[in-house]
């Protein structure tokens, strides 16, 4: 009698204890699909890039589309592994710079005008020379990436 009152309080504390972790995972995978939701809703292109040779820094103009189905905050763009922040950008549509992030209107374009750092010149291989490949990612404050291959003038 007392090896079944035993076994029934066991069971009773394991049945607490995996109500109780599995409420916690629940919730928690709860937010995970809901953000994952907003994520698959953002969608955003790079539609140029174009090359100026002629400023002192040269420079990198990027053109950004959100093609999603709402507002993206677009937090980082790389260009071949280094971070560039833009120093101005031309809106077509509802762009917003604020701080270290820019906000992007639904169906609006985005310019970025990125200066290009000397120090990422290597001896003897400049990146204007024409031909090198420039690698592109711009990511957003979900997660999601776009990457774009261009070829220096």
């Amino acid at each position: 009698m007392m090896m079944i009152g035993i076994t029934l309080s066991l069971a009773a504390i394991l049945v607490a204890w995996a109500g109780q972790s599995y409420g916690a995972f629940a919730g928690g995978s709860q937010l995970f699909y809901q953000q994952r939701g907003q994520a698959l809703q953002e969608n955003f292109v790079i539609e140029e890039v174009f090359f100026n040779t002629t400023a002192n820094p040269d420079q990198i103009f990027v053109f950004v589309r959100n093609v999603g189905l709402i507002n993206i905050n677009i937090v980082a763009i790389y260009v071949n592994g280094t971070s560039l922040t833009p120093v101005s950008g031309a809106s077509h549509g509802w762009c917003a710079f604020s701080g270290n992030s820019v906000s992007l209107g639904v169906g609006s374009v985005c310019d970025f005008s990125l200066n290009w750092p000397s120090t990422a010149c290597l001896p003897n291989h400049c990146p204007w020379a024409t031909g090198n490949i420039f690698y592109i990612v711009v990511a957003s404050s979900r997660g999601n990436q776009v990457a774009y291959t261009a070829r220096a003038p």
